[in-house]
């Protein structure tokens, strides 16, 4: 039985990196899809608010920005399906709704007004700016949740 709860234990954490690895890939794909119209959507807001109440200056370099996105990405898809799963109701889909919606109104309230980037990035970004930021955001978190459910260990009930 303690070894059952273990491998769920692991299970878990193992499921929402695999989930969270393809909806990273999915939501970068999509910003970059962006950047070639040319469309500015919110690149960095909380790498930039980071760096600013630090005091450290973060590097400037593509590589390095989308680095940093895949792996708030990926701590995303871990606090998903550690912590936030299991409290959130519905099917997946709508699990990864709550959940992107949540996240935006935290960009869009704290992270980028306080990067000085206005609410929901408005000071810099066109409407359209906006909304494929928003659209790609919940891609991410949608087909998280998603995946989260196909990838999640059998007997896990919650």
């Amino acid at each position: 039985m303690l070894q059952g709860i273990r491998a769920l234990s692991h299970a878990r954490p193992a499921a929402g990196l695999s989930a969270g690895t393809i909806a990273i890939f999915a939501n970068t794909t999509a910003l970059s899809i962006a950047d070639l119209m040319p469309l500015a959507t919110a690149h960095g807001g909380l790498l930039r608010l980071l760096s600013q109440m630090s005091g450290i200056v973060a590097p400037s370099g593509r590589a390095f920005q989308t680095g940093f996105h895949i792996v708030v990405g990926l701590g995303m898809a871990l606090l998903y399906a550690v912590v936030l799963e299991p409290l959130l109701t519905g099917p997946a889909w709508l699990k990864g709704v709550q959940y992107a919606f949540a996240m935006w109104m935290v960009n869009a309230v704290i992270v980028l007004p306080l990067a000085d980037e206005g609410f929901a990035g408005s000071r810099h970004l066109s409407f359209a700016g906006m909304i494929w930021f928003a659209a790609a955001h919940t891609l991410f978190f949608v087909l998280l949740a998603i995946l989260f459910q196909r990838f999640r260990p059998p007997g896990d009930i919650c």
